[in-house]
């Protein structure tokens, strides 16, 4: 009989996430992200940190169509960037999309990055960088959420 623990050799912890926040934004804690930045001023502007293992056969390139295929049936669909965008040294991609709230309300901005962790044993983690405004913020907010992604670093599991 054999004993496998997590975090283990076999199953190595999800890796480690840092980034630097601007003045104004706060953490927040709840069930789902591994980390949730939001603004202060209560606009609604986040950023969302969720680590995702990934299956063998699973890609970036699928990880990253899954979620622009997502965006795109959203009403007032209109991409701004789509490009293959390292983070913290590891392989990324970046999309930003302007998309209409569907429940009703007006345009928000959607800029997302992705980043693939190689651990040990194999096993790769997606670790999504997942950042929101409202289009009336984004002048002001969607530099600073491009900042929080700009600024993360991800160390893969000891």
């Amino acid at each position: 009989m054999t004993t496998y623990t997590y975090p283990g050799p076999d199953f190595p912890g999800p890796p480690s996430v840092e980034l630097t926040a601007e003045d104004g934004w706060q953490p927040s804690h709840g069930l789902g992200p591994a980390m949730t930045m939001e603004r202060s001023d209560d606009g609604g502007a986040k950023l969302e940190v969720v680590v995702t293992r990934l299956r063998d056969w699973e890609t970036l390139d699928e990880a990253a169509m899954k979620i622009a295929g997502a965006l795109e049936k959203l009403p007032g669909y209109r991409e701004l960037v789509r490009d293959a965008d390292p983070v913290s040294g590891f392989d990324g991609f970046r999309l930003e999309a302007q998309v209409r709230n569907p429940a009703g309300g007006g345009a928000f901005l959607q800029l997302i990055r992705y980043a693939l962790v190689q651990q040990r044993a194999g096993v790769r983690d997606l670790v999504q960088l997942m950042g929101s405004c409202t289009a009336a913020q984004a002048t002001l907010v969607a530099p600073e959420i491009r900042a929080m992604q700009d600024s993360v670093v991800l160390l893969a599991a000891d």
